[in-house]
């Protein structure tokens, strides 16, 4: 489900502070869904808030990820995106809250359900979502990837840069983002850290039973 609340596309095409959808409702079982509608009348800004990722990519340049503020897409003095989405079995709240009393202060919480409740994500290194944008950030990459991998392979954003223009560079960094190479390394430099030790051990031992052999036929010779 989505609730955007005090975005400017959804105001200036529907002439409404608020639109709340609910996906599942809306889709049923449908494989495919469309949504349609003339031009200006929110269908981008819609789009732009499906994903928990701060950040409207159509609006972001061609790779969806250059400059950008919500700010410039928001008119109230309190702002709210919520989205309510599923990942790997589980089910996820990001709440984006952006206040323009004053001074711009955006406050950004990722929840997860946890039985009757929605719980703080915890991230396996101690990361929680505390409220604010960096680790709000974290978390959500913790859970779906980098955004350059997202809005490249699972998110194609409206005039976004198409793959074929891409660097062979930015493609291998892709690659490896997709297959877990990174992860691959660095199971294979533990792995080898892990065979020089036990190279090591096994060195030493070889050498303390070369002594005991030595002295155990200078004991033979004494006795």
């Amino acid at each position: 489900s989505l609730t955007l609340k005090g975005f400017r596309g959804i105001r200036d095409g529907l002439g409404r502070d608020v639109i709340e959808l609910d996906f599942e409702r809306l889709a049923g079982d449908a494989q495919l869904v469309a949504i349609v509608g003339r031009n200006g009348r929110g269908k981008t800004t819609i789009m732009d808030n499906m994903t928990p990722f701060p950040i409207m990519p159509s609006r972001a340049g061609a790779d969806g990820l250059g400059g950008f503020s919500y700010y410039d897409h928001v008119y109230l003095p309190e702002s709210v995106k919520d989205l309510v989405w599923e990942h790997g079995g589980k089910r996820y709240r990001s709440q984006l809250v952006f206040r323009l009393n004053g001074r711009k202060r955006t406050e950004a919480f990722l929840h997860v359900r946890c039985g009757d409740s929605w719980q703080p994500v915890r991230l396996t290194d101690g990361t929680m979502s505390d409220g604010k944008v960096e680790t709000y950030l974290q978390c959500v990459e913790g859970i779906l990837g980098s955004a350059e991998t997202f809005f490249t392979s699972v998110f194609a954003a409206q005039g976004r840069r198409a793959l074929s223009a891409y660097k062979n560079a930015e493609i291998k960094t892709l690659l490896a983002d997709l297959l877990a190479l990174d992860e691959i390394r660095d199971l294979g430099a533990k792995a080898s850290e892990t065979a020089k030790l036990l190279k090591a051990g096994l060195g030493a031992v070889r050498q303390e039973r070369a002594g005991l052999q030595v002295e155990a036929e200078h004991v033979a010779r004494e006795l």
